[in-house]
């Protein structure tokens, strides 16, 4: 079969994907189209591309092992960014369904897309000759990239000028910047990088507890930036390997580097997560001054509630708000459980609420001096108007976090 009757044909394939929601049939089978017909649809032409769509070459195979590191620490990099992001803005209670049932499901929903997707891009660009090789790279990237937006959705992309400008800049671009990546990826290394970088991060949002509660201006920046760096470290690699300039490999594909990413990846995730007896804060005002100033990162460990005693400095939750002040009595309610009067050390007056142990989260150990800063300032430069109608006597500071907001600059 013709090389150009082939790529057309997987194209066909390609747009063929898209008919049922175009032709708004996805609507008449309802919640069984994403967990049944859409997977299937996928696993029937994947199957289709794997048997008659087998690529008879490979590109620059030469390059194929430093491409595939270079993924495998953009990726990284990527969850890094992504959870420091968490520390700055707060995180949130993933929604998904994280039974093993609710787990295999939601796989289920995206596995065969990815994986048939990434294989027909190999496919194609690894099939469509050297010849006018960037335009033929960007029209691949271009396909997918529709592939990934919501028709759907057209009239509402285009039905103001904010909304226009916010779907190039938070959909189109970001998309369309990701797929360039992940074709130039697939020309020089296969199908097997691609598919790791766009699965793990699924794999992550069905599986984490909690995830970073961040926007979609955000998450659109990061799906831009992240890949067009390694992008262009990637390219600069290549360069200089074609150059044949001296580069030492281990400075690539060092294992020492690769293990200490990946350590600090899991220890920042792990503090996200809660997953440590310690847990980081940022403080955002002066009502516990001098013990502890705006700007401060206390620690709190989840004490027993029964062993806090007079004196402790203690985190609670009122309003889905964390506060930290001093315990200055302790009481009992009527089923005896008890009751704490707080008051922060700069504050004139107690607490307006006595502290109930169910709103009891930890006791504070230690603090570090100023250092939680730069987060204060990032916060006020993302949300200027945060803490304007907080109420000091009542123990809020002025960056209030909500629940399960850990913050470390």
């Amino acid at each position: 079969m013709d090389r150009k009757l082939r790529l057309t044909i997987l194209t066909i394939l390609l747009l063929l994907s898209m008919l049922l929601e175009i032709s708004g049939l996805s609507f008449k089978f309802g919640a069984s189209y994403a967990y049944v017909v859409k997977p299937l649809l996928w696993v029937v032409i994947g199957i289709i591309s794997f048997v008659f769509f087998k690529n008879s070459f490979m590109m620059n195979r030469k390059y194929k092992s430093q491409v595939e590191f270079c993924v495998v620490v953009a990726t990284l990099v990527y969850f890094f960014i992504y959870f420091v992001f968490g520390y700055v803005k707060g995180f949130a209670y993933n929604p998904y369904d994280k039974s093993l049932n609710g787990i295999i499901t939601n796989v289920w929903t995206v596995l065969p897309v990815i994986i048939t997707k990434e294989y027909i891009r190999y496919y194609m660009i690894s099939n469509c000759g050297q010849k006018r090789i960037f335009l033929h790279a960007f029209l691949i990237s271009f396909l997918f990239t529709i592939l990934n937006i919501n028709i759907l959705k057209f009239n509402v992309y285009f039905s103001t000028p904010l909304s226009t400008f916010e779907f190039f800049i938070e959909t189109l671009f970001p998309n369309l910047i990701t797929n360039l990546f992940l074709t130039y990826v697939a020309y020089f290394s296969g199908y097997g990088a691609p598919i790791f970088y766009t699965l793990l991060p699924q794999l992550a949002m069905f599986i984490l507890p909690i995830l970073p509660d961040i926007d979609w201006a955000l998450t659109s920046i990061l799906n831009a930036i992240v890949p067009f760096f390694a992008y262009v470290y990637i390219n600069y690699l290549i360069n200089k390997i074609d150059k044949t300039i001296h580069m030492p490999s281990e400075k690539t594909v060092d294992i020492k580097g690769w293990l200490l990413m990946v350590l600090l990846l899991v220890i920042i995730v792990s503090f996200g997560l809660g997953l440590f007896p310690i847990q980081p804060l940022v403080i955002g005002s002066n009502s516990m001054a001098p013990k502890i100033h705006k700007g401060d990162i206390v620690f709190v460990k989840d004490v027993d509630v029964n062993k806090v005693k007079k004196g402790d400095i203690i985190r609670y939750v009122l309003d889905g708000s964390y506060i930290v002040h001093r315990v200055v009595k302790i009481n009992l309610d009527g089923d005896g459980n008890r009751v704490f009067i707080t008051k922060g050390d700069n504050n004139n007056s107690i607490d307006l609420y006595p502290v109930k142990s169910s709103q009891y989260t930890g006791v504070i150990k230690f603090n570090v001096p100023y250092i939680g800063y730069p987060t204060i300032l990032l916060r006020e430069l993302l949300n200027p108007n945060m803490g304007k109608d907080v109420k000091v006597e009542k123990g809020k500071t002025s960056f209030l976090e909500k629940k399960l907001n850990y913050c470390l600059s």
